[in-house]
């Protein structure tokens, strides 16, 4: 079973701190850590794998910035192995790239889902936790926090696995540290994966 506690790191600060803990610190320190210019609405939002919670990140975006500018983080976090399409999806709804922020992400509270690749398909949970005003400078969207990496455990010793059998990944026995990764049937395939934090871990090409 992976050893992992529900913690993670502010990527304004480094502050670390539980999950519920970020919460109430970002709320101070997202603002303190805004650069000197001009102030904007700025939304904040919650993301986290729809398949397992403990992978989760908080986000803020400009009010005026495109889910386009938003999709574009998550891939760079999270997704992106081979230029899949994605999609954001509220109620039955499923808005434009092109479209705004604040205008999508409009209240307090709500919930809608991402979607990348529709062959193999990673889902994202979100939620709006709150608008501001503040800055992020040149910037449209900045990454918040995120969970720390997750701690695998080889399927043949427990030590740390470093690689993910991608043919084997819905297996109890798909992840092996350096040592016992050549002794898998499927090492002679070269197909292994980098263990990464990210719920899109085995999956497809990605890497991290």
């Amino acid at each position: 079973m992976v050893r992992a506690s529900n913690s993670g790191k502010c990527e304004v600060c480094g502050h670390s701190a539980t999950k519920s803990e970020l919460v109430r610190h970002l709320a101070q320190c997202a603002a303190a850590h805004d650069p000197n210019d001009a102030t904007r609405i700025l939304v904040q939002l919650h993301f986290e794998s729809a398949d397992d919670a403990r992978y989760w990140i908080y986000v803020e975006a400009r009010a005026d910035a495109t889910l386009q500018q938003v999709d574009a983080l998550l891939r760079h976090v999270w997704l992106e192995c081979c230029g899949h399409m994605s999609a954001f999806h509220v109620g039955q709804a499923e808005p434009s790239m092109r479209s705004k922020v604040g205008e999508v992400f409009r209240s307090k509270g709500l919930k809608f889902r991402h979607d990348y690749d529709f062959g193999t398909t990673t889902v994202l949970k979100g939620q709006v936790l709150g608008v501001r005003d503040g800055s992020l400078g040149r910037r449209a969207v900045r990454l918040l926090a995120r969970n720390d990496p997750l701690v695998w455990p080889c399927a043949e010793c427990g030590a740390p696995a470093t690689v993910i059998c991608p043919l084997c990944v819905d297996s109890d026995t798909c992840l092996f540290c350096e040592a016992h990764a050549p002794e898998h049937p499927c090492a002679q395939e070269e197909v292994f994966l980098p263990v990464v934090n990210s719920p899109r871990m085995g999956v497809c090409g990605y890497a991290g």
